[in-house]
């Protein structure tokens, strides 16, 4: 999975956006304004309400809930350097909460590969 910050997709200007991409949904944020160049761009202003039809980001932001909860709740520190393997990590954890029994022999198989 390629993970990308925000400061870097600003830094390229969305240039290696892929190209099956076809809808972005994001915040109203004025920093994001660049992707209605790469296909179409919806956003939503929480200020006026949360959702608009298809348009919302309540699930990114569940994920960095999650994300948020792990660094107060478990990790209490987390440096520049190792940023990306924890993001790795609830990347994964999101992506597999709905098998939370599975969770174990997955990890498991995985280790043992």
């Amino acid at each position: 999975m390629n993970h990308r910050s925000c400061r870097e997709v600003n830094s390229n200007n969305g240039a290696d956006i892929p190209a099956d991409i076809h809808t972005v949904y994001s915040d109203a944020a004025y920093r994001l304004r660049f992707l209605k160049r790469y296909g179409e761009h919806k956003s939503i202003a929480h200020y006026l309400n949360y959702a608009d039809g298809d348009i919302y980001v309540n699930t990114v932001e569940s994920a960095w809930s999650l994300f948020k909860r792990g660094l107060i709740g478990v990790f209490h520190h987390v440096s520049a350097k190792y940023l990306q393997e924890y993001l790795d990590e609830f990347a994964f954890r999101w992506s597999h909460r709905h098998e939370k029994e599975a969770l174990i022999d997955l990890v498991l198989a995985r280790c043992a590969a």
